[in-house]
């Protein structure tokens, strides 16, 4: 299950962020992840004094910031990717909730120099990896298997 939620107006958002469009490349994602295994994850869009107040509340950071995520299965042991193990989980594995700040996003797309929607699936994958128990703040290590991670996901989501 894929649930997405936006704090924009619909018309105002790129056609690409549409939650069937989300949803299809979430497929992917999941399929990929976790084969064989029906898996719930919820994805917000929100702007940045939202975030803000969402990093303050649960982090204790007072400032903006472009993803959050909200894990609710995996914390401290990453899932491995690509899985090379059967586990049962039950009837729907729920990950959690990703948080992304669509100011902060565009901000960073134009100032890194690439699309809006190439740092939109940036922030998601790397909000899901930290759904699935990955943590560059852990160390250069963790830093180093995290983005291996992303740009493994990456090329799942944005395709050829």
């Amino acid at each position: 299950m894929f649930e997405f939620s936006s704090d924009f107006d619909p018309n105002s958002l790129p056609s690409w962020l549409s939650e069937s469009s989300l949803e299809s490349r979430w497929k992917i994602l999941s399929a990929f992840s976790f084969p064989n295994i029906n898996t719930h994850i919820s994805l917000v869009l929100t702007d940045d004094e939202s975030i803000q107040e969402l990093n303050r509340v649960r982090r204790g950071k007072n400032y903006a910031t472009d993803v959050l995520s909200f894990p609710l299965s995996f914390d401290l042991i990453p899932w491995e990717l690509p899985p090379n193990k059967k586990e049962n989980f039950g009837p729907i594995l729920s990950l959690g909730e990703i948080v992304i700040s669509w100011d902060t996003c565009k901000a960073q797309a134009k100032s890194i120099g690439h699309s809006e929607e190439d740092e939109f699936f940036r922030l998601f994958v790397h909000g899901f990896l930290h759904l699935i128990g990955y943590d560059h703040e852990r160390g250069e290590e963790d830093e180093a298997l995290m983005k291996e991670k992303e740009d493994l996901c990456l090329d799942l989501v944005l395709g050829p």
